[in-house]
């Protein structure tokens, strides 16, 4: 390439021509450096389109875009295939033709309210697939206008079968569990009532005919048979207790659990003691049970596992969450229970703690032996009812 000359070396008239081939190199040289430029833009804003184009048509969720009439605009792949349709079919069509009927009229009600808001609204409703098969979705509608463009809605469409479905799940074991334990409960309340009070009269009749003057064998045998009665009468009364204890409807659940944890002391060997709150926190029937049936399950689980030992239970409301505690002491643990609760109470555990908002923790304890902790979100209106004096129980 051959350099120029410089304007101030040549005569006048090639001094210019010189002057103005050096701009229009110079010139020349911007040009080609912002061409590239402009490529290299190029190139970008066609990665970012592409990027766009990935996340709007392949989201998780659908697209939607509607007109103020709710006719479909635009739509993302995803959108398409919840609803079972070509996009291109969906273009223009209402969106009121894919909601299932019990529905047509929350949509048309809140497709208005949306229109008058500034702000999102969301929506559950049931739509229909192409095929006539039905799934549940939830719509977050938002009302938006472009500059030189129409207003319209932005609504991003969601599945919420799953969930749905699992909610059904659980409104149906819950209504099992509520079932099982009023047929408890009314059990409970025959055999206490009616088999406890007849066995109670027979004693007493007895009682009357040992206290006649009556021969030493026949004495002897009314005896022997009112020992038998007490204990019938012990057994009846352990039975219902053990099928819904009465105290927890009377009394509350740290009652409950107080006598919960002196009869498997008793009945186990075990060395369980309680350490409990002044008083209890305010509990639904429900959710009284089932903490208690949790205390239940986990004591049986420990006295099915071990021989002997100390077993410490902790009930305690720490702000707004109630905890129930029950550890098990390191010594005496046989090496196969090492790891604290089987696999199937402590599924039942969780199980039951998920029914009612909860849920349950097992670690080591402090003491080198296992610790089952039981936590519940209280209500912040939750009060504290039944108050009592406070004390350890053994």
């Amino acid at each position: 390439m051959t350099t120029p000359l410089l304007p101030s070396a040549l005569p006048p008239d090639a001094a210019t021509t010189a002057a103005l081939l050096h701009e229009l190199h110079v010139h020349q040289i911007e040009l080609e450096t912002q061409n590239e430029e402009l490529r290299r833009t190029q190139l970008d804003l066609a990665a970012a389109r592409d990027r766009f184009v990935d996340l709007y048509d392949f989201a998780p969720v659908g697209y939607f875009t509607l007109d103020d009439a709710g006719s479909v605009v635009e739509a993302n792949l995803t959108g398409a295939q919840l609803l079972d349709e070509p996009r291109k079919a969906l273009l223009g069509r209402r969106f009121a033709h894919f909601v299932t009927a019990p529905d047509a009229d929350r949509w048309h009600r809140h497709l208005q309210a949306v229109q008058r808001s500034d702000g999102s609204q969301c929506i559950e409703l049931g739509l229909r697939r192409r095929h006539g098969e039905t799934f549940h979705a939830q719509l977050d509608c938002l009302r938006v206008a472009g500059a030189g463009e129409a207003p319209g809605l932005r609504v991003t469409l969601t599945d919420v079968t799953p969930r749905k479905l699992a909610e059904a799940d659980r409104r149906m074991a819950d209504a099992a569990v509520e079932t099982r334990e009023a047929e408890r409960r009314s059990i409970a309340r025959e055999l206490h009532d009616e088999l406890g009070q007849r066995l109670s009269a027979l004693k007493m009749e007895l009682a009357s005919l040992c206290a006649q003057a009556t021969p030493a064998p026949q004495s002897a045998r009314v005896s022997a048979m009112l020992e038998t009665l007490d204990e019938a009468v012990a057994t009846v009364r352990r039975i219902a207790a053990e099928l819904r204890p009465l105290m927890l409807d009377d009394l509350g659940l740290n009652a409950a659990i107080d006598w919960l944890v002196r009869d498997t002391a008793r009945r186990t060997g075990l060395d369980v003691t309680l350490h409990a709150d002044d008083s209890d926190a305010a509990l639904d029937d429900r959710i009284s049970i089932a903490l208690y049936r949790m205390v239940q399950e986990t004591l049986a689980d420990i006295s099915e596992r071990r021989h002997g030992g100390d077993v410490r239970v902790e009930l305690h409301r720490r702000s707004q969450e109630l905890v129930i505690g029950i550890e098990e002491g390191g010594i005496g643990v046989p090496a196969a229970a090492g790891a604290g609760a089987r696999l199937d109470t402590a599924q039942t555990l969780r199980d039951r703690a998920r029914m009612i908002g909860g849920r349950v923790e097992l670690g080591p304890a402090p003491n080198g032996g296992h610790r089952t902790t039981i936590r519940l979100p209280l209500a912040a209106a939750t009060t504290v009812t039944n108050p009592r004096p406070s004390h350890d129980r053994t």
